[in-house]
């Protein structure tokens, strides 16, 4: 992918439609761009790769041809050409230098950009470096080669999408009066909410879902619209969620702590039987991309006003 034309006189370069740049801790702190017209050094190709295939296979033992159980991705290759010119005002030996910090092994720099089509105008990939190349040549001319693998082959758009699930009020509203006649008052309450989880991207998605309390024993479901297949996050009964603390279940990275917090683990409360109920697959949460989409409902007890399920995800893309 070429970022602006080669062929561009100095001192003619317009607006880039399409931009990219390196950002070293994903935080906007330390970042380069790929092209910079002032410095004088252009991006003559990014080359995104392509996911590699994680095939799984095996002979068939009886008879002609495989059993193909593939489904995953591998990592990706990416690799970026750049190229300084003395006639366009650059300091050539100086420019390799921009990226030195981005190209240490233990560095895992994060890549935008920015292609000129409709939809979703920014998008990520993290990165590790692999190979960093610049040859002293030419006086007037330095050549720059970045290659990075991403573990995470999948593009991400930079909108972090939510979908919040209520699971209604069932804790008393108003005031406790201490008459002993025959007077009731009815409980108070809220209706329960769902929400809809859904993604454009190419690939599905598994949801970090937090669940904040107070809740006793959480029931979290998905429900897929097309497929009509059902998925729960149900915890074991009598595990409670105190107001003012959350739950962080992480479908993709296969964990659950409490308050977000990695030595508090609460895996071990998830009640597993559910998987093996009728209606239920023996899985962690999986949406396909639309038109598919899953219904997400949130139930308990001791529940207030405030109990809810958030789930919280990117949109993944190969492009």
């Amino acid at each position: 992918m070429t970022i602006a034309p080669a062929t561009v006189p100095p001192g003619t370069y317009p607006p880039a439609v399409r931009s990219a740049w390196l950002d070293l801790y994903g935080d906007g702190t330390v970042t380069v761009p790929l092209e910079d017209y002032g410095r004088g050094y252009f991006c003559s190709n990014l080359d995104l790769g392509a996911p590699a295939v994680r095939a799984v296979v095996y002979n068939r033992p009886d008879a002609h041809g495989e059993v193909d159980l593939t489904q995953y991705f591998g990592g990706r290759v990416v690799t970026i050409n750049l190229s300084a010119y003395a006639g366009a005002g650059a300091q050539i030996d100086a420019i390799p230098s921009l990226f030195g910090k981005f190209s240490v092994p233990s560095a895992r720099p994060v890549l935008h950009f920015i292609l000129n089509r409709p939809g979703v105008a920014e998008r990520t990939l993290a990165l590790r470096p692999s190979a960093f190349s610049w040859p002293i040549t030419a006086p007037d001319r330095r050549d720059v080669q970045l290659q990075f693998e991403a573990a995470d082959p999948v593009i991400r758009d930079v909108a972090v999408k939510q979908a919040t699930a209520w699971s209604g009020s069932t804790v008393g509203a108003g005031r406790t009066y201490n008459l002993t006649f025959n007077r009731v008052y009815p409980a108070g309450g809220g209706a329960q909410v769902n929400a809809t989880v859904q993604t454009n991207g190419d690939v599905a998605l598994s949801p970090l879902v937090r669940i904040y309390g107070p809740i006793t024993t959480p029931q979290v479901g998905f429900s897929l619209q097309v497929a009509g297949t059902q998925y729960a996050l149900y915890f074991v009964s009598g595990f409670r969620i105190d107001v003012g603390h959350r739950v962080d279940v992480d479908c993709a990275g296969r964990s659950a702590f409490y308050d977000g917090d990695p030595t508090q683990s609460v895996l071990s409360s998830i009640d597993w039987r559910y998987f093996n109920q009728a209606g239920y697959v023996p899985s962690w949460p999986l949406i396909p991309p639309a038109p598919e989409s899953a219904v997400l409902t949130l139930s308990g007890t001791s529940t207030s006003s405030s109990t809810q399920a958030v789930a919280i995800w990117q949109d993944g893309y190969l492009t």
